[in-house]
């Protein structure tokens, strides 16, 4: 799992996709310009940060990928399981469509979605070269958003699970993932064959989002998936966590891309 740092900036990357020369990173929250408790390389608009902050931040990012500023297209996430294919980036002044999940085929667009203790899922289609990227909390892992993804670029691009390639990014990790007790039990009518997906210790559950996201991934027919293994809530110091920081915080990126 290298660590790249540019302009101040940090990031992560996947030995899967560094291999086979996908452009991508999941952001951490340094080198920004962003103020407490968003501080520093905030994304969101949507958690009390100034756009001005956020366009700032994201200018920061096109620099560090050495990318037009044009380039990133991003959706308003909404926990859901509704996936959009764009063969267009995003404007800044156009609205966002609402939706967690998104795909293209169309090199010098690069996918953006942010993430606070949820799970970022990055796909990479090498034969039809297209790309995807999910956000899966506990309600798009339970809607089964991975499966609306893949399902999206098996219509869209002909793609073919065998030969997909998966990376499950930062998220939060069981120990800290308390959920309600109504939530535990729809997981466990979801994942019925692993009882490792929700753990109950003295009445209390926790879910363990990455595993129940890895299950479905390797479920719909994807051999090489990988799981980075950093709990946002753990190494809160370089990345957002939500849980970890009572809903005070900043969200980071994850970003993948064809280059032209």
């Amino acid at each position: 799992m290298p660590i790249h740092k540019s302009n101040g900036i940090s990031y992560v990357t996947s030995d899967t996709l560094e291999n086979v020369g996908v452009p991508h990173g999941f952001f951490m929250r340094h080198g920004g310009c962003s103020p407490a408790p968003w501080q520093s390389l905030n994304m969101a608009t949507s958690v009390g940060d100034s756009r001005e902050n956020v366009i700032g931040n994201r200018k920061r990012l096109t620099e560090t990928l050495e990318i037009p500023a044009d380039s990133f297209y991003d959706v308003w996430q909404v926990h859901s399981d509704i996936v959009v294919a764009t063969e267009n980036s995003r404007p800044l002044e156009q609205s966002h469509i609402q939706a967690d999940a998104i795909t293209t085929n169309k090199a010098g667009i690069f996918l953006l979605m942010l993430f606070a203790d949820c799970v970022p899922i990055l796909i990479f289609d090498q034969t039809n070269d297209s790309i995807g990227i999910a956000h899966a909390g506990w309600k798009g892992t339970l809607n089964e958003v991975v499966f609306q993804l893949i399902n999206t670029m098996k219509k869209k691009y002909g793609s073919k699970p065998q030969n997909l390639k998966a990376v499950i990014g930062p998220a939060i990790c069981q120990d800290h993932y308390e959920v309600g007790e109504e939530i535990a039990e729809k997981a466990k009518v979801v994942f019925q064959q692993d009882s490792d997906v929700v753990k109950v210790i003295e009445g209390h559950c926790f879910l363990d989002l990455a595993h129940a996201n890895h299950l479905k991934l390797t479920q719909s027919g994807i051999t090489e998936v990988e799981n980075l293994n950093i709990c946002t809530a753990c190494q809160n110091d370089d990345w957002f966590s939500h849980r970890g920081e009572n809903g005070k915080t900043g969200r980071f990126a994850a970003v993948i891309g064809l280059r032209k």
